[in-house]
């Protein structure tokens, strides 16, 4: 016959009298999990022997507790057999299994599929009916890892203490304040709690639960503690007992950008006893149920997005039934929008700036116009329309990348999933595929010509934004297949085009970073040097916009451990011209025979890469050993060489070093190397690149250099003629020639740095 679910006084099954997590009093009701917003003083409480036992010290009272061991079959109703699951929320959670005329309904309650470190591990049951607690049921909300949030609260708490500061986490009292304490338990610190903390762990304690050493807050001596307490109210006055407080929320709703401001801490980290987007699909599809009931946060979203997985799904206490008579991915092939020729036809302009769709229009109309300056004015006027947040995501998207340089972040998907993905969207087969490529000799263009247009405009750059954030962090190519096949479905043949090349990192519009460059400079109406040279210290363009938004392009700063471009010397000749331009005195250093090189270093961990920005850490382990000595955090300009006995040696020498696996090195048979620091581009707190080359070279040689590292002297010429001996003297040390350079310079890669190599 079926089961009947209502959305009353919590959830009201009708064929057996009975409420599901009711909050007002009624004669008889399951509670999954002891929260005051799951619970009310009921007569008679089904629920776990756990949640009775938090239960009866937060409600109190007199009342019928009938518990029963998590996998024990039980009568609930005449006719209705139950059983408890462990739900992975907190201590005690519970999922409820019924079953009833041969059909099965799964009550979830809040749950966690992914492991808690305070709870009985969420165990998933199959059921034809599932009603599905959704409080994170939208793709935005996708937590990293528990461990690596708990290691950011951990350094958030240590910074706090070596500033003097008291650390205090605030979380919900039963719960996520256990989940805390636990986090800390490698952790050096002492902790405190506040007493009704102190209370629910005591209980969670005798359930079974192992926690670190804790104490009771005590106003007088919680110097150097880490304070665990529930969230603030007006009520409360427990904070003002706190020395210095440096606050931090826990909560899975620190994903929104607002949470920390709204409430009121000083940081926010997204830990939560609750699924994600990701474990709610997972969960779901480990039910396998025939309908769905989504309930709690974003229920209508989430049917929505299960209904477009092919799901029955409704969400409780909302007006439209969501999935009548839509179209999923199993609907049949004569239902399915005859595919188009070419994706050629342009659609109506979207009402909305910030959709994909004008994104996508924008490309196309790029892509059409010869030249870069015409291509950045295109993109400027497109850029004038949008809000300044998506302004900045959008000035990144165009330039082909996902994420900035920079983040050196990257998207796990590769041309083989993409294709699948959008093979499924459009329920397209392999051969369809193949017989529709032959004929446009376009694999794009073969792929998205069986999307709907309808779908056209609805959907905008922040929900793309979304999608490769959890693209990123899905946890398998299944999930990335699912998530990205979704989105496929939801645009129009143009706007699925551009994704879909945005996605493989090239947007075949003839667009780079210098067009973008000159488009915000078109923009902002700013100097396209101060935009180019913003770029060039962070390597991200998104950062670069939001600076050209707010006018801050000089305060961009130098990102640390992502390359910077070298100046590059001009090549001089020992004739009257050339030697004309220099100003006495001349500075001169020697022209090393070996590899242009720059090396990053903040405390011990150090980074270095050659003049094309590769990666070459791995490479010289026993200079990367010297620099972590220098006491100085430091982005200095060198030259790496092949060195022995004090004698350089032919690049010849250095290319032997460099062709040898990183598993051959410091085998004791190697080429030796040192590395002459020539700059200094960043002292440890501010750029030096507009600092004149004398107080950069003054700043460098405070270093305390080493047999590895050492800094290239300089010599300074009262004449200009002397150049031609000093690179004859130079070269008999084994090195080149020389190079002059401009004492009172800035280092500019874009202007001129006044270097200038002479060889003999």
């Amino acid at each position: 016959m079926g089961w009947e679910v209502q959305k009353r006084n919590g959830i009201y099954l009708p064929q057996i009298d009975w409420h599901l997590d009711a909050r007002k009093p009624v004669s008889k009701a399951f509670i999954s999990h002891a929260h005051f917003d799951h619970c009310g003083k009921h007569a008679t409480i089904v629920c776990s022997e756990g949640t009775a036992r938090l239960l009866q010290a937060r409600l109190g009272g007199e009342r019928e507790y009938r518990t029963y061991e998590f996998g024990e079959s039980f009568e609930i109703a005449d006719g209705t057999t139950a059983r408890m699951y462990p739900a992975g929320h907190i201590p005690g959670s519970a999922m409820l299994l019924l079953e009833r005329e041969g059909e099965s309904l799964l009550y979830t309650g809040d749950f966690k599929l992914s492991p808690s470190l305070i709870a009985e591990p969420c165990s998933v049951q199959s059921a034809d009916v599932l009603i599905v607690e959704t409080t994170y049921g939208l793709p935005k909300y996708a937590f990293p890892p528990s461990t690596e949030v708990a290691q950011d609260i951990l350094s958030f708490c240590k910074g706090a203490i070596d500033d003097g500061n008291t650390p205090v986490l605030f979380g919900y009292s039963l719960g996520k304040a256990q989940e805390i304490i636990k986090a800390l338990t490698d952790s050096p610190f002492e902790i405190m709690v506040h007493p009704e903390v102190f209370r629910m762990t005591r209980i969670c304690e005798e359930l079974g639960f192992e926690f670190p050493p804790y104490t009771p807050l005590q106003a007088s001596s919680h110097a150097g503690k880490v304070i665990v307490g529930p969230p603030p109210s007006r009520n409360s006055s427990w904070l003002e007992t706190i020395d210095r407080p440096a606050t931090a929320m826990i909560s899975g709703w620190a994903l929104d950008e607002s949470f920390r401001y709204r409430s009121q801490a000083d940081r926010a980290f997204p830990l939560s006893d609750h699924s994600d987007f990701l474990d709610l699909q997972e969960f779901v599809r480990a039910v396998s149920p025939k309908i769905v009931y989504t309930t709690h946060g974003f229920a209508k979203e989430f049917a929505e997005t299960l209904t477009e997985q092919g799901y029955k799904a409704w969400a409780l206490g909302s007006e439209n039934q969501m999935g009548l008579g839509l179209p999923t991915a199993s609907a049949n092939a004569e239902q399915r929008r005859t595919p188009s020729n070419r994706v050629s036809e342009t659609p109506v302009s979207s009402p909305n700036p910030n959709s994909v769709l004008e994104f996508a229009l924008m490309i196309e109309s790029v892509a059409k116009t010869e030249g870069q300056t015409e291509k950045a004015k295109i993109m400027a006027e497109y850029l004038g329309k949008l809000d300044a947040r998506l302004l900045c995501k959008a000035a990144l998207f165009a330039s082909g990348r996902v994420f900035p340089k920079s983040s050196k972040r990257t998207l796990p998907v590769d041309r083989k999933l993409d294709t699948q993905a959008l093979l499924f969207a459009t329920e397209t087969s392999e051969s369809e595929y193949r017989s529709r490529y032959r004929e446009l000799r376009d694999r794009d263009q073969a792929l998205v010509g069986a999307l709907s247009a309808d779908a056209r405009g609805s959907r905008t750059l922040e929900d793309i934004r979304s999608l490769f954030r959890h693209l990123e962090k899905a946890p398998n190519p299944v999930f990335q297949h699912s998530i990205l096949a979704t989105e496929y479905r939801k645009l129009a043949p143009l706007e699925a085009l551009c994704l879909t090349r945005l996605i493989q990192g090239d947007l075949k519009a003839g667009i780079d970073e210098s067009t973008v460059e000159i488009a915000l400079a078109h923009r902002f109406g700013a100097p396209l040097d101060a935009i180019r040279r913003a770029h060039q210290r962070c390597s991200d363009l998104e950062e670069v916009a939001n600076a050209a938004v707010d006018g801050l392009l000089e305060y961009v700063p130098i990102k640390v451990f992502h390359p910077l471009p070298l100046v590059h010397p001009a090549m001089g000749q020992i004739d009257l011209e050339s030697l004309s331009k220099l100003d006495s005195p001349i500075w001169i250093e020697d022209l090393y025979d070996g590899l242009r090189c720059q090396i990053h270093k903040v405390d011990e961990r150090v980074e270095i890469f050659d003049r094309s920005g590769n990666d070459l850490t791995h490479k010289f382990p026993e200079i990367i050993e010297s620099a972590a000595l220098i006491p100085q955090n430091f982005i200095a300009d060198g030259t790496l060489l092949a060195w022995e006995k004090e004698t350089p040696l032919p690049f010849t020498a250095l290319e032997e070093r460099l062709s040898l696996p990183a598993s051959d090195l410091l085998l004791g048979e190697e080429v030796d190397t040192t590395v002459w620091l020539h700059d200094l581009l960043w002292d440890g707190e501010q750029s030096m690149l507009k600092k004149p080359l004398s107080l950069r070279k003054r700043e460098l040689n405070t270093f305390s250099v080493n047999p590895k590292l050492r800094i290239s002297p300089v010599t300074k010429l009262d004449s200009p003629h002397q150049i031609q001996q000093a690179a004859q003297e130079a070269r008999g040390r084994g090195h080149l020639g020389v190079i002059a350079k401009n004492a009172s310079a800035p280092y500019d890669t874009l202007g001129d740095p006044g270097w200038i190599r002479f060889k003999q």
